[in-house]
This record gives structure tokens, C-alpha cells and sequence, in this order.
């Protein structure tokens, strides 16, 4: 009789989440990427980074879980982002998928379980075990600035071998420092406590940024540049914070920026910094090379905000990417915001970028270990 076990991830399981991320299409990471994603969260706490499904002892399924502090009214709030949920197609019969996010719904402790990233494919999965799409079309769009027009139509035509990687044009230098709308902007890879703390807001739900999940967020060790805080300053004060990473929606497509952060102090002069820094990171992306800019939950922006940053397309998912199950139905109010999400570990790194390590199953790519599983 076959016997399936569930339990928390380990570091001994990173090759073989590594061999099923590569059986599954998701984007290359090492197992010391995927070391990093997982068990260097600061805000992670006792929570398990995720769990793997065992059937008969083989690994069968993978489940991330990554753990965000927020406050609200004087209270933290605990909410746990469920993400790449891989699973063996040769143990199909395991139910892998389906036990895992009930495992992960079923985590006590966290005021919510959600997804804001999920594919087409896993998104009906989520409604079986109970979690409901609850954001509507705010959840599905996305704001998108077409800066290389050449570069995106040309990935319209099927690649012609393994040449055809669309990032030997790109420069993909990330240039920080500027200034506009007596606004300095400045890398803000070691701000201060104080700082950070301006960024939250009193009147509604607020992701506590701190220097230790920042530098964790710019720490991937498969990432060799390529992504890059700045801040809009005023006078010595952080008054709108933004993340801008390099990356690629698949290996014959044209490298491109996603914004994986973007707040402002909670005030008419903080909407304007964000606009502002917005306004900035387009130009960045544009002198970076880079085919397009995009940037999910732009409805949740103050008003005005993304005007200011120039012409940019409104694109929609034809699923539904982000379900909740909550214990507090209040949760159901939330609206999330770009930094939420599992954005900055979940996206192809351009090979240019990619910081391949040797000399051991630790630093090896997902390919070598695939080889070797």
C-alpha cells in the first residue's frame, strides 16, 4: 500500500525541488537560489518555508510558503504567500498538488493564505480546497510601457535556435541616481529603520519593510546585478520607495523590467513622489536596453500616479492569479500592492545575470542537477 507524507521542506530537499522545478518549465534557480528564497526570509520566523509531499518516500510535490509582517491599526498581521507549487507528472496519482495547499491553508498561526501569482493551471486548483478569487479585475491587470518596440514584435517571431536570446543588445545597467520634480533619486539598499517606518500607512493594512527583508530581497545569489532599489528623497526624507529587477518571460523573449516594489508616504506629496519615481524607473529601464516595463496592481495606486510616468498599455490574465482563505474576513478588504508578491524570486533571470556557480550540488544549475537526479 502506498504511503504519502507531508512535512516541512529542509535544505537536504533543494536538488530534488530543483530536478522538479526543471521538470515543471519554472524559471532556473540553483539550489542555492532556491536556499535563499526559502530559508533566508527575516520575516519568515517559525513558519515552514514550504513543504514538500513524499509518496513511498520519493518527493512527489513542492510548495512554497513565504511569510510577509504587516500592521494594521497597532495590531501585526501575519500573511503567508503560497507559490511555486511543483509537482511530479511520473506520480501523478499522488494528489500532490491538491494535499499540499490544503497543508498550507491548514498552517496555524497566519491570518491568511494567499496566492498572487499562481498560473492558469494551478488557479482551479485553489478553488477545490476553498480559497476564492477576491480580487476581480483589480487582480487580474497589469500596467505595461512598451519601450522597445522592435524587440517586442520580434518575439513574436519563433525563436531560430538556441542563439536567439534577446539579451545581447540589452545593456542591462540599472542607473539609480537622478533627479526630477525636486525629487533626488538614490540607490536605497541600506536605509534606516526610520526611514522605512515613514512608508506605512495608518489607515490601512502595511507591509513592514524593514533593512533585513530588503537586503534579503536584493540578496539572490543567482543574481549578478540586474535589480536595484531606489528612493525618491525630499529634503534627507524617503518620501516614495520603489524595486526595479531585469528579467524574462521565457528564454526567447526579450529581457524586460518588473517593478517589485513601489510605496509612498500615505499624502498627496508621497503619491507625488511615486509618480515621480515611476517617471524614473521607465527612463531606467529605456537606458537599461529593456523591451517593456511592467508593473502588477496598478489600480491600487493613489489617483494620478501612473499618469505621470507617460503612455502605457492596460493588460488583463484570462485567469484569475490571486486567491485568499482567511480567518479574518476582514482580509477580504486588502488590496495588495506590488511588493506583496513572490515577484522578485519567482521570474527568469536573463543568462547574462544568471551567476552560475560550480564545483558542487549547492551552486550547480537546475540543468546539472536535473542530469544528475
Amino acid at each position: 500500500m502506498s504511503s504519502t507524507v507531508i512535512r516541512p521542506v529542509t535544505p537536504a530537499d533543494l536538488p530534488g525541488i530543483v530536478r522538479l522545478v526543471g521538470v515543471c518549465g519554472f524559471p532556473d534557480r540553483s539550489a542555492a537560489g532556491w536556499h535563499w528564497a526559502l530559508f533566508d526570509n527575516p520575516a519568515q520566523g517559525d513558519f515552514p518555508a514550504g513543504w514538500v509531499c513524499e509518496l513511498d518516500g520519493r518527493l512527489a510535490g513542492f510548495l512554497g510558503n513565504f511569510v510577509n509582517r504587516y500592521r494594521f491599526a497597532g495590531s501585526d498581521v501575519v500573511i503567508a504567500t503560497g507559490h511555486t507549487v511543483v509537482t511530479d507528472p511520473a506520480l501523478a496519482r499522488s494528489l500532490a498538488g491538491l494535499k499540499l495547499i490544503r497543508h498550507g491553508i491548514s498552517q496555524p498561526g497566519v491570518d491568511a493564505f494567499v496566492t498572487l501569482n499562481n498560473n492558469a493551471l494551478s488557479a482551479p486548483l485553489l478553488k477545490r480546497v476553498g480559497a476564492v478569487a477576491w480580487l476581480g479585475e483589480a487582480g487580474r491587470e497589469w500596467a505595461e510601457w512598451i519601450l522597445d518596440p522592435v524587440s517586442v514584435l520580434r518575439a513574436l517571431v519563433p525563436a531560430r535556435g538556441e542563439d536567439e536570446r534577446f539579451d545581447a543588445g540589452a545593456r542591462l545597467r540599472l542607473e539609480a541616481q537622478g533627479r526630477g520634480d525636486a525629487f533626488d533619486f538614490l540607490p536605497c539598499d541600506t536605509p534606516s529603520q526610520s526611514e522605512l517606518d515613514g512608508l506605512e500607512s495608518t489607515g490601512a493594512l502595511s507591509r513592514r519593510i524593514t533593512p533585513q527583508t530588503l537586503r534579503h530581497r536584493l540578496g539572490d545569489p543567482d543574481r549578478a546585478g540586474g535589480m536595484v532599489s531606489v528612493a525618491a528623497k525630499r529634503d534627507g526624507e524617503v518620501m516614495a520607495f520603489a524595486t526595479l529587477a531585469v528579467t524574462k518571460p521565457s528564454e526567447t523573449r526579450p529581457c524586460h523590467g518588473e517593478i517589485v516594489d513601489l510605496e509612498g508616504r500615505d499624502c498627496a506629496d508621497g503619491a507625488r513622489a511615486q509618480g515621480a519615481l515611476l517617471r524614473h524607473l521607465v527612463q531606467m529601464a529605456r537606458r537599461a536596453g529593456l523591451g517593456r516595463l511592467r508593473l502588477h496592481f496598478p489600480s491600487h495606486l493613489p489617483d494620478g500616479v501612473l499618469k505621470t510616468a507617460g503612455f502605457h498599455l492596460r493588460r488583463t490574465h484570462g485567469h484569475d492569479p490571486c486567491h485568499i482563505h482567511t480567518r479574518n474576513r476582514w482580509l477580504l478588504n486588502w488590496r495588495p500592492r506590488p511588493g506583496d508578491a513572490d515577484y522578485f524570486l519567482a521570474y527568469r533571470i536573463p543568462p547574462s545575470l544568471f551567476a552560475h556557480g560550480s564545483g558542487g550540488p549547492d551552486t550547480a544549475s537546475p540543468q546539472d542537477i536535473a542530469r544528475t537526479a
